[in-house]
């Protein structure tokens, strides 16, 4: 029972700090994809368009031009959006420090998007640098690798995460030294 709360405990922490540090801003997270990415896109939705004029003309469909454009348009942007999704998936679990390609296959082809939800929910916590001596640290570390700074300090009483500036314990009003 206590190695089930310690996990919780872990995940709590992790959930927290993720919550303190981590800013997710749109515009910062969409230029983690390639510029490749962006290029493809542009040239697939340009080729779905040649296909519809193809279609139109060659098919002699009973649709009007711009209802067979229109359909093209869609059906590229819809494809469109799908290979940016994947490719900033697979950057972002790179940047994690994650088996980006693992993780973009089991996105891709486990039906009903259940793989991308596994991976959302399994991600880890982006690396930040450590203050004391500025090497890269995982979000799960407790001390620095490098300098063996404390990285989540806790109260030595009671064992609860306190800050660095704090003169008391939030929760058992141990003085802090």
């Amino acid at each position: 029972m206590t190695e089930q709360k310690e996990k919780f405990n872990e995940s709590v922490r992790v959930i927290r700090w993720r919550m303190k540090h981590e800013e997710f801003r749109f515009w910062n997270d969409i230029r983690i994809i390639p510029r490749a990415v962006w290029y493809w896109t542009v040239v697939l939705f340009l080729i779905g368009q040649v296909v519809a004029q193809l279609v139109y003309r060659y098919g002699k469909p009973d649709l009007p031009l711009i209802a067979v454009m229109g359909v093209a348009a869609v059906m590229a942007l819809f494809a469109d959006l799908f290979l940016l999704f994947f490719a900033y998936l697979n950057r972002d679990a790179k940047r994690r420090g994650m088996n980006s390609t693992l993780w973009t296959l089991l996105a891709i082809f486990v039906p009903y998007l259940i793989g991308v939800i596994i991976y959302f929910l399994m991600r880890e916590p982006l690396p930040y640098k450590c203050p004391q001596c500025g090497a890269t640290v995982s979000a799960r570390f407790n001390f620095c690798p490098s300098c063996k700074y404390n990285l989540s300090p806790a109260c030595p009483e009671c064992k609860h995460a306190i800050t660095p500036g704090d003169k008391f314990c939030a929760y058992c009003a141990h003085e802090l030294g």
